[in-house]
């Protein structure tokens, strides 16, 4: 019997290879999550471990993230007439906290902000178990 080329590229083992090698990374990290995100452009998995925002459900905090870029240039900072973040400008206060850009690293999608602490602030950023 011929093999087909879907043959070889079919591999039984690959599930369990996958979550053998997803069961260490949750185990370094701590297991306890409320999602795994993903980019919302590429849908590349970019965080394991985070913890969900109490007030804004769709934002996540993370102290470490996969396949993303922090944006050392592009600074931002909490304020404006709405509480949002807005780049930093010279009027910009002294005394604010700076977050930089943080990148899906496979497309340059904007998945969220890194703080000075190094948490990443993800928003935007799609949720699933």
């Amino acid at each position: 019997m011929d093999k087909t080329a879907e043959d070889y590229m079919y591999d039984d083992k690959a599930d369990e290879r996958d979550a053998a090698w997803a069961e260490s990374e949750l185990q370094l990290q701590g297991s306890a999550t409320d999602a795994v995100l993903s980019c919302p452009q590429c849908l590349v998995q970019i965080c394991f471990v985070c913890q969900r925002h109490a007030r804004f459900k769709d934002q996540y905090r993370a102290l470490s993230v996969q396949h993303c870029t922090v944006r050392e240039e592009d600074l931002f900072v909490y304020g404006g007439p709405h509480g949002l973040l807005e780049r930093k400008s010279e009027a910009t206060p002294k005394h604010a906290e700076v977050f930089r850009l943080v990148e899906c690293s496979r497309c340059q999608a904007r998945v969220g902000v890194a703080d000075a602490h190094g948490t990443f602030h993800l928003f935007g950023v799609v949720a699933g178990m």
